[in-house]
């Protein structure tokens, strides 16, 4: 391990948690950003900040008056944007880049799949009680609005900005568990399941719940990784590459 090296850590997932927990018990100098605030895993055990890059060159100024030497992206799947800017930038830079991602949910049929939200959204119904784990960013996707009612689950009261009358917002803190999921699902008398696949365990009781109860579900596919760049599945694998440096 190079002690002078200063790691970029792009969080949002839980490995990042893990991540920055074991480095930070390390010499190795370590910070974070997150796109958003998060409830699910607390603070970040390396300093951190919510800062999400608008562009390859505010992503390059950064690393560069951050002084960073290599970049360890276990950001959220689905934010592949950032993970594009990040392993670009590292690219023109010259710095080590790595994106962790764990394996996706391998789902076979009845499950569908579609690209993104958008196509999801043309894929419901007439009349179809339609309950999705997408975020609230995405609710201008699901318009016009082919369903009865959207349930869109919410993890945070923050921006709780007025909703298109179809559309009800479902609050809850994570975890969800398998039977809690089952029991919110028929109490809405949910039909159809939207969400990402994100893989791993703890994102995964909806989904077994809807699978369970006969329900419609609809996977949206996960952006793919960097072209070209390293990917680990695991943070005990990211922390090897870690200590490489």
């Amino acid at each position: 391990m190079d002690h002078t090296s200063h790691i970029l850590l792009v969080a949002g997932s839980a490995e990042a948690h893990q991540i920055a927990g074991a480095v930070a018990q390390t010499s190795q100098k370590m910070q974070a950003i997150l796109r958003r605030p998060e409830r699910s895993f607390g603070p970040l055990a390396v300093p951190s900040r919510i800062w999400s890059p608008t562009s390859p060159d505010a992503m390059k100024k950064f690393i560069s008056d951050e002084g960073i030497t290599a970049v360890c992206d276990a950001g959220h799947g689905f934010d592949g944007d950032i993970s594009a800017m990040a392993a670009e930038v590292s690219a023109g830079l010259g710095l080590p880049y790595l994106r962790v991602m764990r394996p996706a949910w391998d789902i076979a049929p009845p499950a569908e799949r579609a690209a993104d939200v958008a196509e999801a959204a043309a894929m419901i119904t007439p009349g179809a009680r339609v309950f999705a784990a997408t975020g609230r960013g995405t609710l201008s996707a699901f318009s016009p609005f082919h369903g009865d009612r959207l349930f869109l689950r919410q993890t945070s009261r923050a921006g709780d900005d007025p909703a298109p009358e179809y559309v009800k917002i479902v609050h809850g803190s994570p975890p969800f568990g398998l039977q809690d999921e089952m029991a919110l699902f028929q109490l809405l008398n949910i039909d159809t399941l939207i969400c990402r696949n994100v893989g791993g365990r703890n994102s995964r009781p909806k989904l077994d719940a809807a699978l369970r109860l006969g329900i419609r579900t609809i996977l949206i596919d996960r952006p793919d990784p960097p072209a070209g760049a390293t990917v680990v599945s695991s943070a005990p694998d990211a922390l090897d590459w870690l200590a490489a440096l």
